[in-house]
Order: structure tokens, then C-alpha cells, then sequence
């Protein structure tokens, strides 16, 4: 079975859902609460793992409850955590407050657990893997990984967000250089400008741009296909939509689905996440992708072949 390997960083996440946001110094109900793991890795590698693709996830927590609770979270969802490490510290803690209106207001802390040490990464075991997706928040990392990548032939993406931008493209260059996807939102794509020069200047494969609401774009060359998101009966939180996306189009990818196609399956997916409380709390199995597909896009017959009586 195909391998994907992520790497990058592991939260403790808490999503509340309050009929409204309290005035200071007030405090208010939560109608609707969830606990999970999260992260930009983490969410990513169990999108992947629910559409049947060997997940693992390559990633260091702190030494607190808050670590331990993460690691488990992500094994009992089908992701390979042998690569989940231990460093003294504490492990970073994400807490979304989503009001009835949709506004949502994210406090988030920094840790230990944002991406593995270089030793790590220089000595992660590559045999088997098929695919390998990082983000570029820690870009001297993510080029490490990005080297290992290329001198084994395996493909590999990345989750460019608005912040790593902050290090500059002198900074982001080794890693991004000749991937395969990279991922990017509607902040990041604005920042960059021109995505076709963007894609040539890094001799990128694609860049798939995620746009929200109104689905997801594929440029690649001077081509581009879009996709449009399936009607959605409601949307709750679009927290981790992004990853979501980026785990389904990996794991469509190794299981032989063209691009259009993996990312029609990505979007669909992402869309369904939207619906529930929490990054995770609507992560699709591949069952259920397979179905929203089915009625979102449904086969046509042929035009040369009538259809049966």
C-alpha cells in the first residue's frame, strides 16, 4: 500500500460554539464543544489516513498531557505515529471560539511541537515512502526534507501559509524548489502575485489554490482547472478546510486519480469538513468522498453510446 509521510507540527486543539461572543469581563455558554488533535501536519495526515492511504506522521510533542492525549488522538484515526517523539516542553494548544453568525476568533500558543528537530529529519527513515508533504514554517527543515526527497525521487508537496511568508522566498526557495503541489490560500496567492511565475521561477509541478467557499484552482504551466465546491447544506467551522484538502488530494494522487480528479475529490471533501465542528470533527472516509461525488458530479453517458432502454 502507498505511503505518505507528513512532517511539521501537532496542537492540542479546543473548538467551542457560543450563541455569542461575552462582553469583557462576562463569560458565556459553549452549546457545542470538541476536543482533538490539530495542526497543519496532523490534519493533513489523518484527511489522508480516512481515505485508506498508509499514514505516517513524522512530528515531536511536548512532555505534558496535552502531548500524550495528541498522540494517541491520531493513532486510534489510522496514522502512523512511530515518528511522534517526546522533547521536554510543552505541547502547542489551539483554542477557536465560533460565534452562531460564523465569526471565529482563534487564540493560538507556540512550543516545542511546531516541527522536528534537524536530526530528526536527517535521519527520518524514507524506505517505502511514496509521497512527502511539510509545510515551510520551518524552512531550514523543510529543506532538508525537500533534498532527501529529491535525491530518492519521491514526490513532494507543501502547505505554503500566509506566515512562513515572513522568512522570505530566499528562505522558502530550497524547499519549495521543483515540488510537485504546493498548496496556497487566498492571503498567501495575493502575497505572491503572479502564481504562473511563482510556479516557473521554483520549477514547481502545480500550485493548487484554495479559495474557500468558492472552491479550489490547479495551475499548472501555463494551464489551469478549477473546481467548484458541491451546494453544502450548512457551513460550522472552516477551521482546517485547507488541510482537509490537501490530505484528500495526496492521498487521491497515490491511489491513481488524475489531478482534476483528485482535486474535485479534495474540494468535495473539504466542503462535507465545513459542515462540523472542529479541523477533524468532518474529515471524510473515502466511502463518504466517493459518495459526494457521485452527487455532486454524477457521470454523464457517452454521447456516441445511447443509453440502455
Amino acid at each position: 500500500m502507498a505511503t505518505a509521510l507528513f512532517c511539521g507540527d501537532i496542537a492540542f486543539d479546543v473548538a467551542l460554539r457560543v450563541a455569542r461572543f461575552p462582553d469583557p469581563d462576562q463569560k458565556t455558554h459553549a452549546f457545542e464543544n470538541l476536543v482533538s488533535a490539530g495542526g497543519v501536519a496532523a490534519n493533513s495526515a489523518v484527511a489522508c489516513a480516512r481515505q485508506g492511504i498508509g499514514t505516517a506522521l513524522l512530528a515531536v510533542v511536548g512532555d505534558d498531557v496535552f502531548g500524550a492525549y495528541t498522540r494517541d488522538f491520531l493513532a486510534a484515526r489510522g496514522v502512523d505515529v512511530t515518528g511522534v517523539t517526546t522533547a521536554a516542553g510543552r505541547t502547542a494548544v489551539s483554542v477557536c471560539t465560533l460565534a452562531e453568525d460564523g465569526e471565529k476568533r482563534l487564540v493560538y500558543t507556540s512550543s516545542v511541537s511546531q516541527y522536528p528537530p534537524l536530526e530528526r529529519v536527517r535521519g527520518a527513515d524514507l524506505a517505502g515512502v511514496d509521497w512527502i508533504h511539510t509545510s515551510c514554517l520551518h524552512p531550514e527543515g523543510a529543506a532538508v526534507l525537500a533534498e532527501r526527497a529529491r535525491a530518492a525521487g519521491i514526490p513532494m508537496s507543501i502547505d505554503l501559509e500566509p506566515l512562513a511568508l515572513a522568512h522570505g522566498m530566499d528562505a522558502l526557495a530550497p524547499a519549495l524548489s521543483g515540488a510537485a503541489v504546493v498548496f496556497v490560500n487566498e492571503k498567501t496567492a495575493a502575497a505572491i502575485g503572479d502564481v504562473p511565475g511563482f510556479s516557473a521561477r521554483h520549477r514547481l509541478k502545480s500550485v493548487v489554490r484554495t479559495g474557500g467557499l468558492r472552491g479550489a484552482a490547479l495551475t499548472y504551466g501555463s494551464g489551469e482547472i478549477a473546481v467548484a465546491p458541491p451546494p453544502a447544506d450548512r457551513i460550522v467551522d472552516t477551521t482546517g478546510a485547507g488541510d482537509c484538502l490537501a490530505g484528500v488530494y495526496i492521498a487521491r494522487s497515490l491511489s491513481g486519480a488524475d489531478p482534476h480528479a483528485a482535486l474535485r475529490a479534495a474540494v468535495a471533501s473539504a466542503t462535507y469538513a465545513c459542515g462540523h465542528l472542529g479541523a477533524q470533527g468532518g474529515y471524510p472516509d473515502r466511502a463518504t468522498t466517493d459518495e459526494l461525488l457521485a452527487t455532486a458530479w454524477p457521470k454523464r453517458p457517452s454521447p456516441n453510446r445511447k443509453p440502455k432502454p
